[in-house]
């Protein structure tokens, strides 16, 4: 498993819980970017400072980089996230952070926020626009976007993801139970979590290390 896969296997989770709960917030509201005064504005009522992570381009299929889109412009204060991922990428070997650009098969954008997400604490936004999209963190969102998750919502997450991404199960489970604050039992061939409000959880494994089963009991 390279480097990449595995730190995207241990945050994968936390990073879609943060965005279903952005989605919950933002509904249906349009967006509209304003790099000159570095906010997002979601419908009449939503506005948010942002950081910019980067660009798909759908024309020739790649991700570039904010802090290498030297060709836009783009304003310093909005590329320290990405420049903080890059000097990550460089001290821990996450090549994907430090290369400026590369195929979206590689790593897409929605892979590479996900990621970022889970390190940073911050959730993202992709806005799309002729011929590709634009990829963005939140930096003061809500702090009920990045709070830990209702116990109730934890298996639809974990089922989100393993269904959504070629991840390590169990990696993906006990990264994203741990980080939520639920206390392990690990067994060879599955999981059990307790949650400080008294639900649990029991994930079982099969012979390959997939998730075989899911369960519950959500305290009331």
């Amino acid at each position: 498993m390279s480097l990449f896969n595995r730190l995207f296997a241990e945050h994968v989770a936390t990073g879609l819980a943060r965005q279903m709960a952005l989605g919950d917030l933002i509904g249906k509201r349009g967006w509209q970017l304003d790099l000159a005064s570095g906010t997002v504005t979601f419908g009449d009522d939503l506005r948010y400072h942002i950081q910019l992570l980067g660009t798909e381009s759908h024309d020739d299929g790649s991700w570039l980089w904010a802090w290498a889109n030297e060709a836009s412009n783009l304003p310093p204060a909005l590329l320290h996230l990405s420049g903080w991922l890059r000097e990550y990428g460089h001290r821990q070997g996450v090549a994907e952070f430090t290369e400026p650009t590369f195929p979206l098969r590689r790593a897409d954008g929605h892979r590479l926020a996900l990621l970022a997400s889970g390190l940073t604490g911050r959730c993202y936004y992709r806005g799309p626009y002729p011929g590709g999209a634009v990829f963005f963190h939140l930096d003061d969102a809500p702090p009920q976007i990045t709070a830990p998750i209702r116990p109730e919502r934890a298996l639809s997450v974990l089922g989100q993801v393993i269904q959504g991404f070629p991840v390590d199960h169990r990696v993906a489970v006990e990264s994203f139970l741990h980080q939520q604050s639920w206390r392990l039992e690990p067994a060879p061939m599955s999981v059990t979590a307790h949650h400080g409000d008294g639900s649990t959880l029991r994930i079982d494994f099969d012979a390959l290390g997939r998730v075989s089963n899911m369960s519950g009991a959500v305290s009331p």
